[in-house]
């Protein structure tokens, strides 16, 4: 499995620290990942695809190829690439929410991982000393 992250992501304790920011996890509302990559590769794919088929009589085969490689490029970049985002319920609509962009399967799993730690904190709530 690729392990690939822009930036840096740990979960510690009760937040997440990310390369630029900490989140409590009691304060996060959503935890997504998407791949907001896919459709502008899928177009790109397709159209260069489309082209090489429609221009192919007139294309040498060294251009077929750099054209198909091209393609196949953009699809696979597309499909791993994906973005982790985290939003607080306190921030939503604002430019504070957290995005850490990297590999789509790994970023899943921290994902997970997040969802985890949160259902247990939700189960066992941390029990504040009284003075």
């Amino acid at each position: 499995m690729i392990d690939l992250i822009f930036g840096s992501l740990d979960v510690r304790g009760n937040a997440v620290v990310t390369h630029r920011d900490s989140y409590l996890l009691q304060n996060l509302s959503v935890v997504s990942v998407r791949r907001p990559m896919l459709p502008a590769s899928l177009m790109i794919g397709g159209g260069l695809i489309g082209f090489t088929i429609a221009f192919g009589d007139l294309l040498y085969v060294r251009e077929i190829a750099t054209i198909l490689g091209a393609s196949a490029a953009s699809l696979v970049v597309g499909t791993m690439l994906g973005q982790l985002k985290l939003l607080s319920r306190d921030l939503r609509g604002s430019e504070l929410s957290g995005v850490v962009w990297g590999h789509a399967a790994t970023l899943n799993t921290i994902r997970a991982q997040i969802v985890e730690r949160l259902a247990f904190a939700k189960e066992f709530p941390a029990t504040e000393e009284r003075q």
